[in-house]
């Protein structure tokens, strides 16, 4: 009997498809079953297919990548199996997806972006990411606190420049991170805490990605802060950082929210939940998927507008106030949270499922 051996070929845009492969990389590892990765650059060589041999060839990536995740492993004479993320339309290759037995993708979300825009149902089937418990946990870096907050005993500096203190008075850390916040909601959040008590004290950590885009969505969003006047309860962090920092910046938070107007699986709420914190989200796109109400955090109402998806923003701001003012809730989800996302997307879990899948 031949031996598996997992080839995992990355598309080259898009570091999440590194993490994304590196998950399963892992999952089957711990199930004994040969893999390795290799990404699509410029220095890529098909000799590194051949020479590995693969039993199949999984292509990590959005469909847009099929003609170097699909088409050149086939040409080459392997077996293909591409794991692909939609975004809000396909297309193009659509009948070449057509022609395929089946394709992985990441959620039923990203499924019915792919059923809606023409390829056959039963061509697709669900797989989501693997999130590494033995990285995305609690911990407790009192130093990383210290070096992230400024505080000066003789100037009275906002609360948002000293977490450090903000943790030592209870005060709620809310915090989103992506490409850019804008498309993780964060323009509904900022008004939906306008219509909270103006008593509940809180600070918005927003962490985006360095970006032309990014910086003039944020623009949008500071203005927003400013007219709501409570500009100097947002914190910005912008700049490419590593997974350790990443870590340590979900571990400072008491609350993980993203309501995500586009979004293919929702990494950063597995994430969230793996390091034991709640998750405030909406009941669109994949984050719902990822998110049970009640148990890992809270799914607030969503409305669809012309240009797709929106949280509700009063019913986003009722469910804000519940977990703001609960300090026994955030602990409640947050440990429901961990456990669920330990049980559904450890690498090992997502391995025997992909691997009962090819």
């Amino acid at each position: 009997m031949k031996k598996t051996r997992i080839l995992l070929l990355i598309a080259q845009d898009g570091f999440g498809f590194v993490n994304q492969a590196e998950a399963l990389a892992k999952g089957l590892s711990q199930l004994k079953i040969d893999n390795e990765l290799i990404r699509y650059t410029e220095n890529f060589s098909e000799k590194l297919i051949v020479n590995y041999q693969p039993t199949v060839v999984v292509g990590v990536g959005s469909w847009h990548s099929y003609p170097e995740l699909v088409n050149i492993p086939k040409n080459l004479g392997f077996n293909v199996m591409p794991w692909f993320v939609s975004d809000d339309k396909v297309d193009n290759y659509i009948n070449e997806l057509n022609q395929l037995d089946y394709f992985l993708t990441t959620s039923n979300y990203c499924k019915s972006i792919f059923v809606r825009d023409g390829i056959e149902e039963k061509r697709i089937k669900v797989i989501y990411e693997a999130v590494d418990p033995d990285f995305w946990k609690p911990i407790d870096d009192n130093k990383f606190l210290e070096l992230i907050s400024i505080s000066d005993q003789h100037i009275e500096l906002p609360l948002n420049y000293d977490l450090k203190k903000a943790k030592a008075e209870n005060i709620p850390i809310l915090f989103t991170t992506g490409g850019d916040a804008t498309n993780k909601g964060s323009q509904e959040i900022l008004q939906a805490l306008a219509l909270t008590d103006k008593k509940i004290k809180w600070i918005y950590l927003i962490k985006t990605w360095p970006s032309p885009g990014s910086f003039r969505r944020g623009i949008e969003e500071l203005n927003l802060a400013i007219k709501e006047h409570f500009w100097e309860r947002i914190r910005y962090i912008s700049g490419e950082f590593s997974r350790e920092f990443m870590r340590n910046l979900m571990n400072i938070c008491d609350i993980y929210i993203a309501c995500s107007r586009t979004e293919g699986f929702g990494l950063p709420l597995v994430e969230a939940q793996m390091c034991g914190k709640p998750v405030i989200t909406m009941k669109a796109t994949s984050t719902q998927e990822v998110v049970i109400d009640g148990v890992g955090g809270l799914v607030c109402p969503s409305i669809e507008t012309v240009q797709g998806p929106r949280a509700d923003i009063h019913g986003l701001s009722v469910v804000l106030e519940k977990l703001l003012l609960d300090r026994e809730l955030i602990v409640k989800l947050g440990t429901g949270g961990q456990q669920f996302a330990r049980n559904n997307f450890s690498p090992q879990v997502i391995a025997k499922k992909f691997l009962s899948s090819i």
